[in-house]
């Protein structure tokens, strides 16, 4: 789901969102997704995709 976010906003802005933090704000995505459901937080690496930390 956040992968598919990212690629929108690409689409969108033509340029990538930096941070999981800027899609919540930009409203692509909701806040309850920003980590997952284990507790483990997302961030967006400098190719775009989503690491899990």
């Amino acid at each position: 789901m956040v992968e598919g976010q990212i690629e929108a906003y690409k689409m969108d802005k033509n340029a990538a969102p930096d941070s999981i933090a800027t899609l919540a704000t930009e409203g692509y995505l909701n806040e309850s997704y920003q980590s997952c459901p284990d507790g483990s937080s997302l961030t967006i690496d400098t190719e775009g995709k989503v690491v899990k930390n």
